[in-house]
């Protein structure tokens, strides 16, 4: 179950806006890190739009899961959206991050942040 959400999106916008044609220097905005494109190319989902700077790729999203609770030397790992509630389930709670990332140009943009909460435990079950 998902509790509070930060949605990055205002954000985006502002980004996109400030590309204006003048300063559409893709290295500095298209920067995605090599693991991040590598993920987005072996693990990324459709998000059924192309990409708002180069327009000819479509993009994809990612969700990256951290323990709560965890080492924070301990990475962040990429989890689809639907095992999620699993994924808390057996490792504890999670802050997951939603990255879009365009595997032409190399855009990539937060778009939301937000908690996943383990499933509390029936009283008696193990």
């Amino acid at each position: 179950m998902a509790e509070g959400r930060v949605d990055y999106r205002l954000q985006r916008r502002v980004a996109l806006d400030n590309l204006s044609v003048a300063s559409r220097a893709l290295e500095q905005h298209c920067d995605a890190h090599p693991e991040l494109l590598r993920a987005a190319k072996h693990l990324g989902e459709p998000r059924g739009e192309d990409c708002p700077v180069c327009d000819e790729v479509e993009l994809v999203s990612l969700h990256y899961a951290f323990l709560q609770n965890g080492p924070k030397s301990q990475g962040g790992r990429v989890v689809e959206p639907a095992r999620l509630a699993r994924y808390a389930e057996r490792h504890g709670d999670l802050l997951v991050y939603e990255v879009e990332v365009c595997r032409g140009c190399h855009w990539n943009h937060l778009v939301s942040q937000r908690s996943v909460r383990r499933p509390a435990r029936a009283v008696g079950t193990a």
